[in-house]
């Protein structure tokens, strides 16, 4: 391969070496592309240009020894001005940012004499972190400068574009980081104090400029980061070997791109940021580089000219106020250069001070509770702030950690309350036909309207298993065809006797005994019923596959044989009563299954009820 030769050194980042012998020269190869594949992150199935920020750096990796090693004892002699000189200065662009930047690759200055001449290399950062989207489009010249006997002032001229673009030597997350977007005005005028002097004209020196490839692609599942590199090497004349040249590798000189997907947030294993266990507060004071210092996220935002400008501190109570703003926080973000990760880091806790996005993102355990109707639920669903957030925003923040609900997840939900609601279904149609039968104040209405609702399989339709486990308040005599009825409720029409049994009632035993719907019709008539409750899935129900028995309370007027009132049991199948039971409210543990779950299949049953039982 053909090699340029031209009077310039190059050694490791930092370095300011002295040589020994007595002409050196430097030659430099083309640079060669080495490309660097790399894939989307975790999580998500393309390269967007919004998961990453990309910088360019310049980085000198040495090949050779220390000059030390090669016998030079000099390390820093009195400097004086010398016979040449050369420069290798990077021109870097991105006009979709109107982002112009110079920085030095390599300063070289030697004089006559032992020990007598000066090399310079830095690593330096040639961008500040630029989304991936927006980074694509930077463009890096270089540019070498030579002369033969130092009249450019190359010095001066390195030191200029040094001072300019010092801005951009930043450390990343912790330490203040630098972004660029198109409302990051900072930068650029940064940028335009970075234009090196006009180079001086002279016979003696020379100069050529070259364009590198772009330092990244995307598409797709693949992206490129391409390294360029330049092989330097080092050409000695005279010395030990006074009639030949003595060639050799120094290092590389190479400009390459890094990529991070997050400046503000921490990372996990996976190299996903991890927004978790932060706070808004957290957020608005990570430090920012500035060219007036360093500042906060908050202060980059409130100083920021962008039309679209935020208020920080809404009227949190707000729904359309934090939605509002919200959006504009996203715009200002986004046109500062934040990638989506950190955005939506931000957005997320802006909207955490609003109890509309904490009901929103409801849990799915919580939404499942008894106590949250199916109303409130599309009240929560209702405000989901879609005219900040998008569905991708989402998926973002479930990819951090945030605990968010996606239309994905509320579609779930939405599908477990209804099939819940499913499986109370069958009791509460048996309960609204119970309920609306006992409320008639006729015992023949009662009786015609009970007998399709009732069912055994020892006696067939029209009747039930009867069971009483209140205590004596003389069940048996209501049962009696001959005993009179209770009065009728005030303002009801005037109760009729029940047609007489054809099941003799004795004394009911422990098991119950199977009655006619005539009799069942009598024994209600009979309790004079004053209120009724909603009824609730028994307790050792709860949890089962299937419900098939039910718990309502009722309360009695003044005269009934059943001083207070008590609970009613019932157990159907195939949408019909095959039994019911008296019971005390404390049966099964009743009431405090009523502290425990106040609303259980959309049944709440107030405790002042309870009391009135008592």
């Amino acid at each position: 391969m053909s090699i340029r030769y031209i009077p310039i050194l190059i050694f490791s980042a930092g370095y300011i070496l002295s040589g020994c012998t007595t002409t050196r020269q430097i030659a430099i190869d083309p640079p060669s592309i080495e490309p660097h594949s790399f894939q989307p992150l975790q999580g998500f199935s393309v390269i967007d240009g919004d998961d990453y920020y990309v910088r360019l750096i310049s980085e000198f990796d040495s090949k050779a020894d220390n000059v030390l090693k090669n016998g030079c004892t000099d390390i820093a002699p009195s400097y004086s001005k010398g016979d040449s000189s050369a420069a290798l200065i990077y021109g870097v662009r991105n006009n979709a940012l109107k982002f112009n930047s110079e920085a030095t690759g390599f300063l070289y200055q030697t004089a006559t004499g032992k020990c007598n001449f000066k090399f310079e290399a830095k690593k330096q950062y040639l961008t500040p972190w630029i989304r991936l989207d927006s980074g694509k489009e930077t463009m890096v010249d270089y540019n070498i400068y030579t002369d033969a006997n130092n009249d450019l002032n190359l010095s001066k001229l390195v030191g200029d574009v040094n001072a300019a673009s010092g801005l951009l030597a930043m450390t990343g997350v912790g330490m203040g980081v630098a972004v660029m977007g198109q409302f990051a005005s900072e930068w650029v005028k940064s940028s335009q104090q970075a234009a090196p002097a006009a180079v001086q004209e002279s016979v003696k020196h020379s100069s050529e400029s070259h364009s590198l490839p772009a330092a990244t692609s995307f598409s797709g599942k693949t992206g490129t980061l391409n390294h360029s590199v330049f092989k330097i090497h080092e050409v000695s004349e005279g010395g030990i070997n006074p009639f030949g040249s003595d060639i050799k590798l120094l290092g590389e000189l190479k400009v390459y791109p890094e990529i991070l997907p997050s400046l503000l947030l921490k990372m996990t294993a996976d190299g996903i940021p991890d927004a978790r266990d932060l706070s808004l507060e957290e957020m608005w004071y990570s430090p920012i580089k500035s060219t007036t210092g360093q500042i906060t996220l908050q202060q980059l935002i409130e100083q920021s000219q962008h039309p679209a400008k935020p208020k920080l501190n809404p009227d949190w109570n707000n729904y359309a106020e934090v939605e509002s703003n919200c959006r504009k926080l996203k715009l200002v973000l986004k046109d500062l250069g934040f990638n989506k990760f950190d955005r939506n880091a931000v957005l997320y806790y802006f909207l955490a001070k609003n109890g509309d996005w904490k009901s929103y993102n409801i849990s799915p355990q919580m939404a499942m509770a008894d106590e949250i109707r199916p109303k409130v639920l599309e009240d929560y669903r209702r405000k989901g702030f879609g005219n900040c957030l998008a569905v991708d925003d989402y998926a973002v923040m479930k990819s951090m950690g945030l605990s968010v609900n996606a239309q994905s997840d509320w579609n779930l939900i939405g599908e477990s309350r209804q099939k819940k609601e499913q499986f109370f279904t069958p009791m509460q149609s048996v309960e609204r036909q119970l309920i609306s039968v006992l409320k008639n104040p006729n015992p023949a209405e009662m009786a015609r309207q009970m007998f399709p609702l009732l069912t055994t399989a020892k006696s067939g339709d029209g009747t039930v298993l009867l069971q009483n486990h209140l205590g004596d308040f003389g069940l048996e005599a209501l049962l009696n065809p001959s005993a009179p009825l209770a009065p009728p409720v005030s303002g009801a029409p005037e109760a009729q006797t029940a047609q007489p049994a054809s099941f003799a009632p004795a004394v009911i035993p422990g098991e119950g005994i199977i009655i006619s719907a005539h009799q069942l019709a009598r024994v209600f008539s009979g309790l004079s019923i004053s209120e009724l409750s909603c009824a609730r899935p028994a307790p050792e129900q709860q949890g089962k596959s299937a419900e098939n028995v039910g718990i309502f309370l009722f309360t009695t007027n003044d005269g009934s044989p059943r001083a207070k009132g008590g609970a009613i049991e019932f157990e159907f199948s195939g949408g019909k009563i095959n039994r019911i039971a008296f019971q005390l409210p404390t049966f099964r543990d009743f009431e405090q299954d009523l502290l425990n779950r106040p609303e259980i299949g959309g049944c709440r049953i107030d405790p002042a009820f309870l009391k009135k039982l008592h």
